[in-house]
């Protein structure tokens, strides 16, 4: 057995093969994007992370005005409540992607392409020597497509078991006004108040 053929034969067998779809219903990969106005914006981070890692979660990316993370689907809307709680919502927008016809298409053209494999090892055992070059040729690339179609096989089962979270954070102060003498209106603060107080003890008397 030549070199490539047995590297071939080894690359094959360590193709693994994917479940069956469990479910033929809808799958929807859903996500949420929020806006929170809070006072610590450290704290509230920390908070969100802790329950995204308690309901299995983890963050892909954090910086001081927002986190993104993945959250098991079946528990997005517990670590959610979390995040809405640490402060105002100011902004909110959910996401459903149905992913059904694409996962059922990726499904279908891996099945094809293995069963192509399948045939291309049955002429490779009766291909004449000046041929099986070109054969072994073919067969990598269509391992490496089948690699491919697994990889994004895997990539969409997760994005349908693991929703995406993205939690954004504002300022939010909460000191105390400022006692200097002066109104928030500023209409108010442009006004002689004793001429104003004048005119009315005027009217008075």
């Amino acid at each position: 057995m030549s070199p490539i053929l047995l590297t071939l034969v080894l690359a094959t067998t360590a193709i693994p093969e994917l479940p069956a779809a469990s479910n033929p219903s809808p799958r929807i990969a859903i996500g949420d994007s929020i806006v929170v106005k809070v006072g610590d914006r450290q704290k509230a981070a920390d908070a969100v992370i802790a329950a995204a890692e308690a309901a299995d979660g983890y963050f892909t990316s954090r910086t001081d005005e927002a986190i993104h993370l993945r959250v098991p689907s079946a528990k997005e809307s517990e670590v959610l409540a979390v995040a809405m709680a640490q402060g105002i919502v100011v902004g909110r927008a959910h996401t459903a992607n149905d992913l059904t016809s694409s996962i059922e298409e990726q499904r279908s053209l891996l099945e094809s392409r293995r069963n192509v494999l399948d045939r291309y090892f049955a002429v490779l055992a009766t291909a004449k020597a000046s041929s099986v070059s070109t054969v072994e040729h073919q067969m990598t690339e269509l391992i490496q497509e089948i690699e491919e179609l697994q990889g994004l096989l895997r990539l969409e089962e997760h994005n349908l078991g693991f929703a995406d979270l993205e939690v954004s954070f504002q300022f939010r102060d909460r000191s105390a006004p400022t006692n200097d003498g002066r109104s928030s209106f500023k209409w108010l603060n442009g006004m002689n108040l004793g001429e104003l107080l004048g005119d009315f003890q005027h009217e008075i008397n």
